[in-house]
């Protein structure tokens, strides 16, 4: 049985839609319908296993068939319509949009960024919908093939964005709740054979890092983030490329398995099962 639980009264964690401080997994399935796959706790409910077993709707709507004036006996809700998301980008790391705490939705679709806020049982609203407006010289939300939500990576408080567009490596920097405050082309080239898979701080030093896919050897790479001038966030640049990361080279940090052939889609989330990686 699936049931649903009051949220509780502090942040969600990154990645937890369902609040239970364990990361979930949003993923758009093959009849383009918004799944959520919760993460499964061991015995230490602080842990997880890192097993998905089973998945429930993550979006709904209000339901047009309700008389708003009187009492129809008609839900309040139904599920979003059928293949709403179809050919939609999707992300999710944190509270985004409304400071409440909760958990929301981005997603590339129709041309436009939108956030989905959560709402704090495991899903989105998309009557709630927010469009999020660009700055000029960003690229055009339809040529993205790829969005990942970093977080806060820069230190300004405010969420940042990593697209893939093209054979370029893009940064969308400072979402204060309406719109992006800064676009930056982080790289030309070489992204048409990479993906990226997450942008964390995987080593462990509070500075945001990178790790990437790339296809051409099937391996995974990690790119490190080194601090920007005041200390406050990452050094975009120092993710631009090998040579201007903290170590000059990027690390391998998964071997070779992991290419398109074998894994078409995939995506790094924050540490499941409390092992600290």
């Amino acid at each position: 049985y699936l049931f649903y639980v009051t949220p509780r009264d502090q942040a969600d964690h990154p990645g937890d839609f369902t609040g239970d401080k364990l990361p979930d997994l949003m993923v758009v399935d093959g009849n383009g319908n918004l799944r959520l796959y919760p993460s499964e706790a061991t015995t230490d409910l602080l842990k997880g296993t890192g097993d998905l077993d089973y998945s429930m709707s993550g979006s709904y709507r209000g339901n047009p068939s309700k008389d708003p004036n009187g009492d129809d006996g008609l839900p309040q809700y139904v599920s979003a319509p059928s293949g709403y998301w179809k050919n939609t980008l999707i992300t999710h790391l944190g509270d985004i949009y409304g400071g409440d705490g909760l958990q929301d939705l981005v997603a590339r679709r129709e041309g436009r960024l939108w956030v989905y806020p959560g709402d704090g049982y495991g899903g989105v609203n998309v009557d709630k919908r927010q469009e999020i407006l660009l700055p000029p010289n960003a690229p055009a939300p339809d040529t993205i093939t790829q969005v990942v939500s970093a977080g806060d990576a820069t230190g300004d408080g405010k969420t940042d964005f990593f697209l893939k567009v093209g054979d370029a490596l893009w940064a969308l920097v400072g979402y204060n709740g309406a719109s992006i405050e800064t676009a930056v082309q982080l790289s030309s080239t070489p992204w048409l054979e990479r993906d990226i898979v997450t942008v964390q701080d995987i080593t462990g030093d509070g500075v945001t890092d990178m790790i990437y896919r790339t296809d051409v050897s099937g391996r995974l790479l990690l790119r490190t983030g080194k601090k920007d001038a005041d200390g406050s966030g990452v050094d975009l640049t120092s993710l631009a490329s090998a040579a201007n990361s903290a170590t000059g080279v990027d690390a391998q940090y998964g071997a070779t398995g992991w290419g398109r052939s074998n894994i078409r889609l995939f995506f790094g989330t924050p540490d499941a099962n409390g092992d600290g990686i």
